[in-house]
């Protein structure tokens, strides 16, 4: 028992001696690093000034991107249309292509960074266009995972409406660049004879659906058997009445949709919302004033750092 109390007591005093130790090498490295800023002083000082200029010049000359985000509907099936032109102009941008951008953005074509289109999946709006997107959804879900359908951008023509985000140097000219983006997209002559053809078959359907309801309208109003010289048209019961009100309604909502298409199908990449000039994210936003006096000052902490590791490893090989 005495035994084992001992062996307790030299391992305490162990830990405790060990303990010391680290303590102070902690203080005696605080110490140090105290003394080579007290030591090099003078140089730090220049250091922290340079930075400051360096970082007061950037601040002065750089020009901050901006995110602008918006939402879009490519109509008359021009979803593959519009991705590949995103793709080339992104392209064009990597390869600092000027003579290409010039011809879309003109003066401002050094000012896009980045353009990015993605779908913006909803699938009960996908479900209600129609019962053919219905039989769609079910044959290309059994053939894969469900999550997996619904994220392949495969599927993404399917979508109405997509979110494109794009990244503009500086605030000033931002509409104009997004205003000549929209204009080259919207250039195509093949989707613009189709703007046409849609337009001119909306607008005949719709009018056929006021003439329709108006039609309805009269039959009801006529209720139950209303027989007037020179009408050829009755209603015989409630069923009929109720199915008279039921085929109203349909027509209806037939009609509403065939407005909001006829509303979406001004242009082939309709703009529908448009945030502008967005600060971009960002884990810490840090002054380039302070940035670069830090930065130059631990560059030259790291250096002698380094020799320091250096020296102590050769004096450590010496040793023997």
């Amino acid at each position: 028992m005495a035994q084992q109390n001992s062996s307790e007591e030299v391992d305490l005093g162990y830990l405790l001696k060990k303990s010391n130790d680290i303590f102070k090498s902690i203080a005696r490295a605080i110490l140090n690093i105290i003394d080579f800023f007290k030591r090099y002083f003078i140089i730090v000082i220049i250091l922290i000034i340079v930075g400051f200029g360096i970082g007061l010049y950037k601040d002065y000359n750089n020009v901050e991107s901006y995110n602008n985000e918006l939402i879009v509907i490519p109509n008359f099936g021009s979803v593959d249309y519009l991705y590949d032109k995103v793709e080339a102009l992104n392209s064009k941008i990597a390869s600092k292509d000027s003579i290409y951008l010039k011809q879309v953005l003109d003066t401002n074509f050094s000012k896009l960074n980045l353009i990015e289109i993605e779908p913006i999946v909803d699938l009960y709006n996908f479900i209600s266009e129609s019962r053919q997107n219905i039989d769609i959804l079910k044959i290309i879900s059994q053939n894969q995972d469900f999550s997996e359908y619904v994220e392949n951008m495969a599927t993404s023509k399917y979508y109405k409406y997509h979110r494109m985000q794009i990244s503009i140097k500086g605030k000033k000219s931002t509409q104009k660049i997004i205003d000549d983006l929209f204009t080259y997209f919207n250039e195509n002559k093949h989707f613009q004879e189709y703007q046409k053809i849609y337009k001119k078959t909306k607008d005949i359907e719709v009018q056929e659906h006021y003439v329709m309801v108006a039609q309805l309208d009269s039959l009801i109003k006529s209720n139950y058997t209303i027989k007037k010289e020179g009408s050829s048209v009755s209603v015989s019961n409630n069923a009929d009445q109720y199915n008279l009100v039921e085929k109203k309604r349909q027509i209806i909502d037939n009609l509403q949709r065939l407005e909001i298409q006829q509303n979406d199908y001004t242009v082939p990449i309709k703009r529908v919302s448009v945030n502008y000039n967005l600060e971009p994210e960002r884990l810490l936003n840090i002054s380039n004033k302070v940035k670069y006096p830090l930065l130059l000052v631990f560059l030259f902490s790291f250096i002698f750092f380094i020799l320091f590791i250096f020296k102590s490893l050769k004096k450590y090989a010496n040793a023997d």
